[in-house]
């Protein structure tokens, strides 16, 4: 798809390494992401210029289709109610602009392509090597979460990490025929370690991301499998079902085994004589206790105030009362919560309160998946016995879906259009959930519900068309184009990953390179709608 143009080697070299620069500063840096964006889309200009573009945009227009959707939130503009809010989307969105018009038809190689690739696989692995160190001095740099640890927000470093090791596996494949040697070993290390950092990043969303695109792409490529491997493929494949079901299924076993005990069988003092309250209407637990029984406030208070500096009236470093966050804290372990339990807390689980943590698993050096997975069980918990959503992430994401779609039915045809959308989300949220406070309203977490807001249906249906289209025209697509589409956009339905400035850069960059780039590589069957490419 691409046409050829005379080029002088040097001036394609330095736009090569200007390419491979701005795919390692991926996972780094927004700004050195825009800055190498505006230098690349200048530099290309002295590579091929106006006209030759304009001949070629003639002859293939396809790889500029998606340059078209910053011209969709330009023309959607009209009658917009905010325009600082608009210039500000149309800022934003120029990379849908610049990135296509400056790398579309180039005269890449496959090999400079591979460059490209290895660049934004190692900028990834050192930036996740970044992120574990910043995890190791996380207390003194104020970091509690682990998916703050990452210098992007976390999401889009894991959709970052999920394709980088793509490509590495990928690689490892293409040398099938060779015996093992220091290149494979090393890509095989950079796959074991992204594999590795991505349950460790705790992004629920990127693994199941993951798990999703290897068992989309056992549908795509089950043609070319052959047959004596197929059973070994769905096995593969029902494994990754299982994994997360189980994950899910031992967390909620744990939380809700247990029933609510007769009045006759919970205690009605301390060991000091002192009388417990037992709220037996209110079911919230933590690990399965309930939080409501064996609670006596006077040695609550009068223990914790002999361990700590900070008030047992004060509030903790999450804004919390102290004493809500103690309750909880003592529950999650199991101990009464009365002057025996605060006796048997630790001088960590002290300093855990304090910072905040409401449940011993999750103090940052207890935190694992399965602590992750019982988080947002609890919320959902906590949603159904108190009704109010703030702070947890999964219910707000609902609230945030349902204002989408009430904004859509207002708004089906063209949308709210570019600049509104954040007053029509506010506006809507507050109608519908009045308990959220402002400081937590959002758009949507799914890409499509965001567009469909932005466009309304004929918008969206233009923007599909503008990255689908040429999708059917190009030929076969490689598997390392499948995987990168299935990525993106599995995880645009758990996100809006595009909104963000480091994804879109990413998806319009790689979209360009994988889809157009490989269009004249030479391919190797590998199923109905995808192909292998031969290293050249």
């Amino acid at each position: 798809m691409q046409q050829t143009h005379d080029i002088r080697p040097s001036k394609l070299l330095i736009m090569e390494g200007m390419l491979m620069s701005l795919a390692f500063v991926l996972p780094f840096s927004e700004a050195l992401v825009s800055i190498i964006t505006v230098l690349i889309f200048a530099f290309s200009w002295l590579i091929i210029s106006p006209k030759e573009k304009y001949q070629s945009f003639r002859k293939t227009p396809l790889p500029l289709f998606p340059a078209g959707i910053f011209i969709l939130y330009l023309l959607w503009t009209t009658g917009t109610h905010h325009p600082a809010n608009a210039i500000d989307e149309i800022r934003r969105n120029v990379f849908w602009l610049l990135i296509p018009v400056a790398v579309a038809y180039l005269p890449l190689s496959r090999k400079q392509i591979d460059r490209i690739l290895y660049a934004l696989a190692l900028g990834v692995i050192i930036s996740s090597l970044v992120a574990l160190i910043r995890w190791q001095f996380s207390e003194s740099i104020g970091i509690t979460d682990i998916r703050d640890t990452t210098l992007n927000p976390h999401i889009g470093h894991s959709l970052l990490v999920n394709f980088s090791l793509f490509f590495l596996l990928l690689e490892i494949f293409r040398y099938r025929e060779d015996s093992w040697n220091m290149r494979q070993i090393s890509q095989l290390a950079g796959v074991l370690f992204l594999l590795i950092f991505d349950f460790w990043l705790h992004s629920l969303l990127g693994l199941l991301t993951l798990f999703a695109t290897f068992i989309a792409l056992s549908f795509f490529t089950y043609r070319e499998i052959p047959k004596r491997l197929r059973k070994y493929v769905w096995a593969g494949a029902v494994v990754l079902i299982i994994i997360p079901l189980a994950l899910i299924g031992r967390e909620l076993y744990r939380q809700f085994h247990t029933s609510m005990p007769q009045p006759a069988q919970v205690a009605k003092f301390t060991s000091n004589g002192n009388p417990y309250q037992n709220d037996f209407s209110k079911t919230l637990r933590e690990n399965g206790h309930f939080i409501y029984l064996s609670i006596c406030l006077p040695e609550l208070q009068k223990e914790w105030n002999k361990r700590s500096s900070l008030k047992f009236s004060d509030k903790d470093a999450n804004g919390f009362p102290v004493k809500s966050t103690l309750i909880r804290y003592l529950t999650s372990k199991g101990l009464t919560k009365d002057s025996a339990g605060v006796a048997q807390l630790s001088n960590d689980d002290i300093r855990a309160i304090r910072e905040g943590f409401a449940n011993c698993r999750y103090v940052p050096e207890r935190m694992n998946l399965s602590a992750r997975i019982y988080q947002t069980i609890w919320e959902l918990d906590a949603y159904r016995s108190n009704g109010n959503p703030n702070n947890k992430s999964l219910v707000q994401r609902w609230a945030y879906t349902r204002a989408a779609l009430s904004i859509i039915a207002e708004h089906p045809f063209v949308g709210v259009g570019t600049g509104n959308e954040k007053a029509a989300f506010n506006e809507m949220l507050s109608r519908q959930n009045p308990k959220l406070r402002p400081a937590n309203f959002s758009h949507a977490h799914n890409q499509y519900l965001n567009y469909l807001v932005t466009f309304g249906i004929v918008g969206f249906a233009i923007l599909m068309f503008l990255l689908i289209y040429p999708l059917f025209r190009v030929g076969k697509l490689s598997v390392l184009t499948v995987l990168f589409l299935l990525t993106i956009g599995i995880a645009n339905l758990g996100d809006d990953n595009l909104q963000t400035h480091t994804i879109r850069t990413f998806f319009a960059l790689f979209y360009t390179l994988l889809v157009f780039g490989f269009a004249n590589s030479a391919k190797e069957p590998a199923g109905n709608f995808v192909s292998n490419n031969n290293h050249q």
